[in-house]
């Protein structure tokens, strides 16, 4: 009989684990308490005409290619017209003086990165993967031949969720002992639309800033030159401010427009909040049999990439399903 294995997590490195388990001819069941799909790949829509329902990233911002594992699933989606090369070169703003950095490509997408999860997850549809979104995990336990998951069975479980937040769903208080140890940033993300041309920077990295720490600009990301402005803040100014965080849209597009000097109105702003936004790179705990969790924080080097490739390595954790 074929393996019946639960993913706990429809972001990035749940969908490569879901993928790596059907290749090993196992029956996979995701579950994601959000309505929807793609964890931190947050995605929100503008109100105002023109641009009535086009899409603003929120979320990650981009990512970039180290390993040919994932180079091999990026040119699948560049394939599919998903996803787009962005630029290699980001300016940065520190104390009041702009200079210019390059590094690696940076790729986006047309639709926003959630885009990726959302055809990720049709395609293991096609395989006879179950998904249920708006779907609540409260308890996991583990005995000496299976998992249960609330109260159903299965043969294994991963955990594709932040440390954290698996550790309130373990009935294993050593377990969530470790994982509780895990550190994470938190950030407020804004957008805006000005009334004005896209402004000239593709994005800017905001160094020493009491508010801001990065500025997107989501017209050149998207590839539509759209007027539109995407900006993360410093952990240390969001933390305190994530219960009231709609409060502070407006301070913190400010801060934005006196960085880029932009002197146009601003015809539609909006802010959401990630208590849970970038880990610290952290060990992962040893985990019982019949149960294994994936994500970037398993990683020296925190991205889309490596919460990629930890969840395709979900086996390795998984002995009894090889």
């Amino acid at each position: 009989m074929p393996a019946k294995v639960a993913v706990i997590g429809s972001g990035i490195s749940g969908i490569a684990a879901a993928h790596k388990l059907v290749e090993n001819n196992c029956v996979v069941t995701i579950f994601d308490q959000g309505k929807n799909p793609g964890g931190r790949l947050g995605l929100r829509s503008l109100r105002n005409i023109p641009y009535v329902n086009r899409p603003v990233d929120v979320g990650a911002a981009y990512f970039t290619i180290s390993d040919p594992i994932f180079e091999s699933k990026v040119n699948n989606w560049t394939e599919l017209g998903l996803v787009h090369e962005w630029t290699d070169t980001f300016h940065v703003f520190d104390d009041y003086e702009i200079t210019t950095t390059t590094g690696p490509m940076r790729y986006a997408t047309k639709n926003g990165l959630r885009s990726l999860a959302i055809h990720e997850l049709s395609e293991l549809t096609k395989k006879g993967v179950t998904v249920l979104q708006e779907r609540k995990i409260e308890k996991v336990s583990v005995s000496t031949n299976n998992v249960k998951v609330d109260n159903e069975k299965f043969d294994a479980v991963v955990l594709a969720m932040p440390g954290i937040q698996a550790a309130r769903i373990i009935e294993n208080d050593e377990l969530a002992y470790e994982l509780n140890k895990q550190n994470w940033a938190a950030a407020l993300s804004a957008w805006f639309v000005i009334d004005a041309d896209c402004p000239k920077f593709d994005a800017m990295f905001v160094n020493n800033h009491e508010v801001v720490s990065l500025i997107v600009n989501d017209g050149k990301r998207r590839g539509d030159n759209a007027p539109v402005i995407n900006v993360l803040t410093t952990h240390e100014y969001a933390q305190p401010r994530l219960e009231n965080f709609t409060s502070y849209v407006t301070e913190v597009v400010d801060h934005a427009l006196e960085i880029w000097n932009i002197k146009s109105e601003v015809v539609e702003k909006g802010i959401t909040r990630w208590s849970i936004a970038q880990p610290s790179p952290s060990s992962r705990p040893e985990m019982p049999q019949h149960m294994a969790i994936v994500g970037d924080a398993y990683s020296e080097k925190p991205r889309i990439e490596s919460a990629w490739l930890d969840g395709v390595a979900v086996l390795n954790q998984l002995g009894s399903l090889n």
